[in-house]
């Protein structure tokens, strides 16, 4: 394409250009921000372990999880 283009050749039209990002920007500041809150939540141990649990309303799997997040 860039041969067509620095040819000359009168069926390629250039619309715009891509400017590359600036070093140190706002992007790479919000992508280490996001890193390090994925490493923290990772680190985190699990409020509840797998498996399946099972309760006859959600007021009581409501009052379970919440016995689970106040230890």
């Amino acid at each position: 394409m860039n041969e067509l283009i620095e040819a000359g050749d009168p069926r390629t039209k250039v619309v715009g250009k891509r400017r590359p990002p600036a070093e140190g920007g706002a992007s790479l500041v919000a992508a280490s921000k996001l890193n390090a809150l994925a490493l923290q939540l990772r680190q985190r141990p699990f409020l509840v372990k797998r498996g399946v649990y099972r309760f006859t309303s959600h007021q009581d799997a409501d009052e379970w999880m919440m016995n689970l997040q106040l230890r």
